[in-house]
């Protein structure tokens, strides 16, 4: 025959199985919780590649139609009709970027890592000498990791 104090102590969990199932929890929040943190950074990184590969590519198309680097990144949304300077007249086939959204909302594609009401300037860095463009933010993100130019 069953006691009063049998049947209580069936009826709920023993602090050891409590303990078990707090431990699991921990080790899998400590697996998850890592990688979500990083999931951000990694899409800010995504979006700098992607943005750097259209301004090159608008960068080589300038100029590959006028056979010079333009003078600055703006020049390559330049509007149509128009011959930014130091290029010869009536080779500019541009824009080259959509002239609208992006720094200023003058078609720039923006640094995620850079203050997005900032200049130009603070988003890439531009060589007219080469047509190179790089991240012009380089150093420590507000969430502390370490970046680099891209």
């Amino acid at each position: 025959m069953e006691t009063r104090m049998d049947a209580k102590r069936r009826r709920g969990f023993t602090l050891i199985e409590l303990l078990i199932v707090i431990v699991v929890i921990a080790i899998l929040a400590l697996i998850v919780i890592p990688r979500v943190m990083s999931a951000g950074r990694k899409a800010k990184e995504a979006t700098l590649r992607s943005n750097l590969q259209r301004m090159r590519g608008a960068i080589s198309l300038f100029q590959g139609d006028t056979g010079v680097w333009p003078n600055g990144i703006t020049d390559v949304v330049a509007a149509a009709g128009t011959n930014p300077t130091g290029t010869p007249t009536g080779t500019y086939k541009g824009p080259y970027l959509t002239p609208n959204g992006g720094v200023g909302n003058i078609g720039i594609p923006a640094n995620p890592f850079s203050d997005p009401t900032a200049a130009v300037a603070t988003h890439w860095t531009y060589s007219n000498v080469d047509g190179s463009i790089v991240s012009a933010v380089s150093g420590t993100t507000l969430d502390g990791m370490a970046y680099t130019q891209l």
